[in-house]
């Protein structure tokens, strides 16, 4: 099984790392972790964000991605390039699940899609 999550921001919250590891590991998955960056400018923030997923100590398979592009797009097409199983997103802060990137993912692709709270 492949699980695909995405992180945001230039260091996702350990937290949120923590439980995502820990879903993957539960199922035996392989753990493909994708950051999307707008510009070669924030290629270094990705790197760092990416970081987190590798230093876990019970690290499951984990396979990170960055890549350079429009989120949803970049989403949806990776997930299908990489025959992932599931793609895992998170929660606005207020917990809604109506987010217009959400709601794009989800017309962009026929994978399941995991909506999970803010963990943070």
């Amino acid at each position: 099984m492949k699980i695909m999550v995405t992180t945001a921001g230039s260091v996702p919250a350990k937290k949120k790392a923590d439980y995502l590891v820990t879903v993957a590991s539960r199922v035996n998955a392989q753990l493909i972790v994708l950051h999307v960056v707008d510009s070669q400018d924030e290629y270094e923030d990705g790197q760092q964000a990416l970081a987190i997923f590798q230093r876990q100590a019970a690290t499951p398979k984990i396979r990170p991605i960055l890549r350079i592009g429009r989120l949803t797009d970049t989403i949806a097409k990776t997930a299908q390039e990489e025959e992932v199983d599931l793609i895992i997103l998170g929660l606005d802060e207020r917990g809604d699940i109506s987010s217009a990137i959400s709601r794009e993912i989800l017309a962009k692709t026929d994978i399941p899609v995991l909506l999970v709270p803010n963990l943070d």
